[in-house]
Formats: structure tokens, C-alpha cells, sequence
């Protein structure tokens, strides 16, 4: 599967409740309509101990998902009238965004319920972490499942007129788990290494 996740900071004249709601509805059901789109999950940022220092000073509100199962259906999508609308339509509630095009092995990486929260640690460059990757994701706490990604590319999204948000990941995983104890549980871990922004999500499945 191909993932495009995105990074999104909101409008410096918009709240974050009227940035959640607009992201929502009307933006949710029309990137829902991209074609060969088979997965789209926006995963809303928290406001609680489970996202930490680092994610806290990225000011990023928001990782939107889309999975496709080839780069020719994600070349398609991007393409198409569809897009063209959610980029117009972005405009009215995003300030920045990042685009992190990333590969997963199946598509169990999103069979989720709607509504889970979920942890998304993001490795900053040109931070180091202290200790391996898979060293940091065997301490973590209450977990289900683990995805983690291939990193092939990040750039600015393309055809889009909102500006670039500079932050350069170097990693990214998503960490499912058994509840929201175990997220702050870990945020506190990650503190330990500089180089690991953990986000505490709430994902709205659309697809």
C-alpha cells in the first residue's frame, strides 16, 4: 500500500474547534470521493499528556491518511477534478502542509473502528533518537499493533497553493493501543529521546 500522510497546520485566523469541525465536514467527504482512494483516515491531533514536548512545538494539528494499493491509483487520484476541489477547498482552514509519501506492507494498517485513539511517532530529523527504533518501540506500553512505514518521499503537496510546512521526517510509525493510560505512559518515554515526536490521535475513518 502507498500512503500519503500529510502534516497540517491550521490557519493562523482559525481556532481549533472551527479547524476540526471544517476538516470534518465539508473537507472529509469530498477527499472521500478521490478516486481509487481505498483508505482515507484523519487522525485529530490531542490535547493531553500523550503528545509530547516535541510534537507540541511542531504546532501540527492534524495527519490525514489516504492509501492507495499501487503509486498508479495515488497518480490518478492526484490527477483528478476531485482533488482539485480539496485543494480549493483547503485553502479556507490550513495554513501548511507536508506531504510524507510512505509504503505499508497490507492493508491491515487501517483496519481500525472509527473513533480509536492511537499513538503516531514521527523520528524529526535532524534530531537522533538515543537509542534504535526498535529498541524505543519494545518499551512502549499497552500496545496492539505496531505499522511501521517505509519513508519514499516528502515534499510539498502537489498542485497545492498552501504553503510549505517544514518539518523533515526521517521515520514513521503508527502504534496502536489498548487505551489512553498507555498513550501518556509512553509520551512520557519518548521525552527521553529528543528526536521522537509522539502524537495522541483520535481517527475518524471515512474509507
Amino acid at each position: 500500500m502507498i500512503v500519503a500522510n500529510s502534516l497540517i497546520r491550521r490557519r493562523n485566523d482559525i481556532d481549533l474547534a472551527t479547524f476540526q469541525q471544517h476538516w470534518l465536514d465539508p473537507h472529509g467527504p469530498l477527499t472521500a470521493r478521490l478516486p481509487r482512494c481505498r483508505h482515507y483516515v484523519q487522525n485529530h491531533i490531542l490535547d493531553t499528556a500523550g503528545t509530547n514536548a516535541l510534537a507540541r512545538s511542531l504546532r501540527i494539528d492534524g495527519i490525514p491518511q489516504l492509501a492507495f494499493a499501487s503509486v498508479e491509483d495515488r497518480t490518478a487520484a492526484y490527477g483528478s477534478a476531485e482533488l482539485k476541489a480539496c485543494d480549493k477547498d483547503s485553502e479556507l482552514f490550513i495554513g501548511a502542509v507536508s506531504r510524507v509519501v510512505t509504503a505499508v506492507d497490507d492493508e491491515a494498517a487501517f483496519d481500525q473502528d472509527d473513533g480509536s485513539v492511537k499513538q503516531i511517532l514521527l523520528f524529526v530529523a535532524p534530531r537522533a533518537p538515543s537509542q534504535p527504533v526498535d529498541a524505543i518501540l519494545s518499551e512502549l506500553h499497552g500496545v496492539r499493533r505496531i505499522v511501521r512505514h517505509q519513508i519514499l518521499q516528502q515534499a510539498h503537496a502537489p498542485g497545492s497553493r498552501v504553503p510549505n510546512l517544514d518539518v523533515d521526517v526521517a521515520g514513521l510509525v503508527d502504534v496502536w493501543l489498548a487505551g489512553t493510560d498507555a498513550v501518556e505512559r509512553n509520551a512520557a518515554l519518548l521525552d527521553r529521546d529528543g528526536g521522537v515526536a509522539s502524537f495522541a490521535v483520535k481517527a475518524h475513518r471515512f474509507i
